[in-house]
């Protein structure tokens, strides 16, 4: 049976287990639209994507049309497209406009159009939508979401690149900046600056995209301090931190970037009893969405990884933010402290329809209370997936920074935190978020990567627990995703310091190389492949693969678990998005 016949079976079973799961959680939808894109690739050829939905029904197919120069739309289909969500035009006037849609057909009937991706006359030749910003400044994270409500992604950016962990003490360069661009025009929106009380660094401004309220249209929230506009009327110690003063979690506008809503944050109190009278450790700050009572998305603000750990939940409403409950791990019996990672994800472990956090090597029911918890530290690698389809439910991929005699390197139940298998080795420090990804496809379920911090040794697991090689990836933090077709994924590997973006099969060639650092990862636009957001000085580019695909899927952002990892990308360390499991394994 042929791969993509293989795939297209499981379109019955993927949309209805989707359909349950969003009637049975009521969380809510984004209401997209079909995605459109069309990339000029030479010689008359254009590449084509769209976007197939949730709301879709199994039989759903479409036909393609183009115009060009304005004029009357020609089908470019002989027969109503089934088997995928793309299409090559080879005989495209390029010297003319031409607009690309198509109209999905049901029981025989075509329905209503979709928007157009246009390409102007004598369009360049590139696979990137190009978003330009204000000034020559490069960005330090990129926010996706709908902030007007089109159902097309806009994009949030933070600027400049460069950051200061807390772990480091020296002065902030610069203050950051937010602006917002509109994902359709590229258009410049609003700005704001943070001013000089907010350090420059991840953990000092964590910031999260999504809409809160349920209107269609994101906020923007993040943390704050009063706004000085110079150095010197700061509240900077002698070690260039910010550790007094009033601390805020401000919510924006989407449209404007306006303030909205303001509460303050959790409160610092005694510096030292943090772990440190420096300020590193109380300077651990994240901030997350999640769905905790199964249908209004919570703000969740958090600060500590390494010793207490806190958190405090809001709903947005009416404009304001009410306290849903507040988390201290000090108040847990056995105690919770240092088991947090440099991020979060959110989603139902339990199965009760509201969704649990996995904070690291420990989980907070929807109630606030923990869960479980492994003890076993600080994880720098935290990842959530269907990563052994043969098992029941989702796994948590571990990679620990704290020193283990062996399970340094672990698969976990998510339900439970128990772990399913463990590396018999011992580990010292694995460093950074590693690679999870199904980059074999001669290997059963997803092959799971970690790198020691000082390079001397890796390694490369099955998702059963087998030692596969220790193979060096590119770093700490090679980023796998779908690129290609069916369910193998490639790579790209990672450095902060990175000038561009190579492209990798495991096991085979380079197959593409990007101008740019990667920013970003989401299925943000065309069929259901990923793009890279890429950024580099004055401009974010949006890379898509123009790879024909024989298959299809539900768009990957209508997938929660995927959906909450994308909106969490904008804090903390950047983890690639990983999908929540049979909802999503069709198309």
């Amino acid at each position: 049976m042929k791969p993509g016949t293989i795939m297209n079976i499981a379109v019955t079973i993927g949309t209805l287990l989707f359909l349950m799961n969003q009637a049975g959680a009521q969380r809510q939808m984004e209401n997209l639209d079909r995605g459109m894109i069309a990339i000029n690739q030479g010689n008359g050829k254009v590449y084509v994507g769209w976007r197939m939905l949730g709301t879709d029904p199994d039989d759903i197919a479409f036909n393609l049309f183009r115009s060009t120069a304005g004029g009357d739309p020609v089908k470019l289909n002989n027969q109503p497209i089934t088997e995928s969500t793309n299409f090559v035009d080879n005989d495209a006037d390029m010297s003319r406009s031409n607009a690309y849609f198509v109209r999905s057909v049901l029981n025989g009937k075509e329905q209503e159009a979709s928007g157009r991706a246009v390409l102007e006359a004598n369009p360049p030749e590139r696979q990137y939508k190009s978003i330009r910003l204000q000034g020559s400044y490069t960005p330090d994270r990129v926010g996706i979401a709908d902030l007007n409500g089109d159902g097309i992604y806009d994009y949030v950016v933070k600027h400049p690149r460069g950051t200061i962990d807390p772990g480091r003490r020296r002065r902030s360069p610069d203050t950051y900046k937010v602006e917002a661009y509109n994902g359709k025009t590229g258009k410049f929106m609003w700005r704001i600056d943070l001013g000089w009380n907010i350090n420059l660094g991840i953990w000092f401004s964590p910031m999260v995209v999504y809409d809160l309220d349920g209107d269609g249209k994101a906020e923007v929230a993040l943390k704050r301090a009063s706004y000085a506009a110079t150095f010197e009327q700061a509240n900077i110690s002698d070690n260039g931190f910010v550790l007094e003063g009033p601390e805020y979690c401000s919510v924006l506008d989407g449209l404007t970037g306006k303030e909205t809503a303001r509460v303050d944050w959790i409160p610092r109190g005694n510096i030292s009893d943090w772990g440190d009278n420096v300020g590193n450790r109380v300077n651990r700050n994240l901030i997350g969405v999640a769905y905790l009572d199964g249908k209004r998305p919570s703000l969740l603000v958090m600060r500590g990884t390494y010793t207490i750990m806190r958190i405090d939940a809001y709903n947005y409403i009416d404009k304001q933010l009410r306290k849903v409950w507040s988390w201290n791990g000090d108040d847990e019996n056995p105690r919770v402290r240092g088991q947090g990672f440099h991020g979060l994800h959110s989603l139902d472990i339990d199965e009760d329809g509201r969704d649990e956090l996995i904070i690291g090597a420990a989980a907070i029911d929807d109630n606030g209370r923990c869960l479980w918890n492994m003890g076993l530290g600080h994880p720098d690698i935290c990842y959530v997936a269907d990563v052994d389809p043969a098992r029941p439910g989702l796994e948590i991929f571990y990679g620990f920074e704290d020193r283990q005699t062996s399970n340094g390197f672990c698969l976990a139940e998510a339900r439970t935190g128990k772990i399913i298998w463990g590396c018999d080795h011992p580990t010292r420090h694995l460093h950074d978020w590693g690679l999870i990804g199904d980059i074999d496809p001669d290997i059963p379920g997803m092959e799971l990567y970690a790198m020691e911090k000082d390079r001397s040794q890796c390694w490369l697991y099955s998702a059963q627990g087998k030692l596969l090689a220790n193979q060096d990836l590119g770093g700490h933090s090679p980023r796998a995703f779908y690129w290609t077709d069916g369910p193998t994924k490639v790579y790209s590997p990672f450095s902060y310091r990175a000038s561009s973006s190579r492209i990798m099969k495991y096991k085979g060639a380079q197959i593409a190389e990007f101008p740019g650092r990667i920013a970003a990862i989401s299925d943000c636009m065309g069929d259901w492949r990923e793009e890279l957001v890429t950024i580099a000085k004055g401009e974010v580019r949006i890379y898509t693969t123009t790879i024909p695909a024989g298959t299809r899927r539900v768009c990957l952002m209508q997938d929660y678990l995927y959906r909450m990892d994308v909106a969490m990308q904008m804090m903390g360390y950047f983890y690639p998005p990983q999908l929540g499991g049979a909802e999503s394994d069709g198309r």
